[in-house]
């Protein structure tokens, strides 16, 4: 069965202007990419390292804005060494969906619930990363929040992989994500 559209809330997202400039977050369902030709990955990378070709099953299909990166620890890369000389590294992206009050709000968590995700993150520093490439991300938590500074969820996607957080190339961005 294949996963439910991701809701694009580009107007929804980032309402609280409080906290000044913060990370966007883009999501795609993960069974909306397809390997590669040639390759058993839904991306590919350059010799320097970056991902420079992310592969959609529907060449229309992009990543939606959902919301901004939760400033403090929104980020979390955890590498574990086991003793039978294998490893792990889970990985945990935390952020902020405005509006708790919103119906498109309550949808695009709806939307989140035992579907693997691949998230698309702009950092403040223009850097982009990308998680979930290997169909492992999803959302592990999500939390209400209404305060005199806060209208929001704050929604916690994890999964476990073995790559390090992969940096993206700025220039197959604008290709990548919904206008």
């Amino acid at each position: 069965m294949a996963c439910n559209p991701l809701s694009n809330l580009a107007r929804e997202c980032g309402k609280n202007a409080t906290s000044g400039l913060r990370d966007e977050v883009y999501l795609v369902p993960f069974d909306a990419l397809k390997n590669i030709v040639g390759s058993t990955e839904v991306y590919a990378t350059s010799v320097g390292g970056l991902i420079n070709k992310i592969e959609f099953a529907v060449p229309a299909t992009k990543f939606s804005k959902y919301g901004t990166v939760k400033k403090q620890n929104g980020i979390v890369e955890t590498y574990t060494y086991n003793e039978n000389g294998s490893y792990d590294i889970q990985k945990e992206l935390t952020f902020n969906l405005g509006n708790i009050g919103s119906v498109l709000g309550k949808k695009a968590v709806e939307d989140l619930i035992g579907n693997p995700v691949c998230a698309l993150i702009k950092m403040q520093s223009g850097q982009w990363l990308v998680f979930g490439l290997n169909g492992q991300f999803q959302m592990s938590g999500s939390a209400g929040e209404v305060a005199a500074a806060a209208n929001q969820r704050v929604v916690t996607l994890s999964g476990s992989d073995v790559e390090f957080i992969q940096v993206v190339d700025p220039t197959i961005v604008a290709a990548l994500i919904a206008a």
